[in-house]
C-alpha cells in the first residue's frame, strides 16, 4: 500500500517528536511512504513538471498534490493546525482517499463526518493501533473488484440523469445505492 504522510512545516518545533511517532508507526506496516516528513515526496515530479514549475513552492505544492493522488491513503498530523494541512486533506477526499488526521490534542472526527475522513487524539502508546486499524479500513474498502453489467438504454438514462443531479459519477452513484441498503438492513 502507498501512504502519502504530511505534518505542518509551521510545528516542527513544537511537534516534531510526534512527527516521528507517526512516521515510526508508518514505517512499521511495510507500506510504501511518500512524505515531505522523509524527502522522497518530489520523486513523485516528472522532469517535465519541474521545468513547467520552476517555483520552490510551486514545485513543493504540486509534489504534495501528486503525491496525494498516487497515494492509496493519506495520514496527516495536525497537532498544530495549519490552513495548508486542511486544504490537502480536503484534496485527498475529494480524490476518494481515506484520510487519517492525527493530533495529540483532539479527535477532529467529532467535528468533521465525512466517509472518508477519520480521526484521532493519539500519544506514543496508542499510534501504532490507531494506524493499524485505519489501514485494515482502508484496505478492507479499496476498490478491487470490477463488475460489469448491461442496462436498458431507460436504465442507463435514468443513471446518467440521477448521477448528475448528485454531482457524482455513475459508479459512485450505484457505489452510493448499494451502501445506503447495506445500512438499512
Amino acid at each position: 500500500m502507498k501512504i502519502f504522510y504530511t505534518a505542518s512545516y509551521y510545528g516542527k518545533k513544537t511537534y516534531q517528536q510526534y512527527y516521528n511517532f507517526v512516521l515510526q508507526a508508518l514505517k512499521q506496516t511495510r507500506s510504501t511512504i511518500i512524505s515531505p516528513e522523509i524527502g522522497n515526496y518530489k520523486e513523485v515530479l516528472t522532469p517535465s513538471d519541474l521545468k513547467r514549475l520552476r517555483y520552490p513552492k510551486k514545485i513543493h505544492y504540486e509534489a504534495i498534490r501528486k503525491g496525494i493522488l498516487q497515494s492509496d491513503a493519506v495520514v496527516i498530523e495536525i497537532s498544530h493546525e495549519d490552513f495548508q494541512l486542511g486544504h490537502e486533506a480536503t484534496l485527498a477526499i475529494q480524490s476518494k482517499k481515506y484520510v487519517l488526521c492525527l493530533s495529540t490534542h483532539e479527535d477532529f472526527s467529532e467535528k468533521i463526518n465525512n466517509k472518508y475522513f477519520i480521526a484521532a487524539k493519539y500519544n506514543e502508546y496508542n499510534i501504532e493501533e490507531i494506524v493499524d486499524n485505519f489501514l485494515i479500513l482502508v484496505n478492507k474498502n479499496k476498490y478491487s473488484s470490477r463488475f460489469n453489467c448491461f442496462l436498458t438504454p431507460q436504465q442507463l438514462q435514468y443513471l446518467e440523469s440521477a448521477s448528475k443531479k448528485e454531482g457524482i459519477n455513475m459508479s459512485e452513484y450505484l457505489r452510493n445505492l448499494i451502501d445506503q441498503d447495506q445500512e438499512n438492513i
